[in-house]
């Protein structure tokens, strides 16, 4: 008799990933989390610059919890962000990709011209 172990299982992918900008100084993430044994999730962000650069993990929050804030930004610079679920068994596949242009500081100058 042979004893079989279940196959490991990595989590679903979090989904519903939104982002808002919060002045030129901090972007908000929410997204929906799965419930299938999820111990945490793993922040990735990219840079656009034309291209954009490849995701980088920015941070990691616990399981049943769906938010991050984001206050490592740069004002008037466009990002891309995505979310992991992640377990003992692995990271999951990627949540889907939200990009926000995050605005000039409330203290520069305006370019309007009147």
């Amino acid at each position: 008799m042979t004893n079989r172990a279940s196959p490991p299982v990595v989590p679903d992918a979090p989904f519903d990933l939104v982002a808002v900008t919060v002045g030129g100084s901090q972007v908000i993430l929410a997204w929906t989390e799965c419930e299938n044994g999820t111990l945490g999730f793993h922040i990735e962000r990219a840079v656009c610059h034309s291209p954009c650069k490849p995701f980088v993990e920015i941070g990691q929050v616990g399981s049943h919890i769906a938010a991050f804030r984001d206050g490592s930004i740069t004002p008037r610079t466009t990002y891309r962000y995505r979310v992991h679920a992640w377990n003992a068994s692995g990271d999951s596949l990627p949540s889907n990709v939200v990009e926000v242009t995050t605005p000039r500081p409330d203290t520069e100058p305006s370019a309007d011209k009147d």
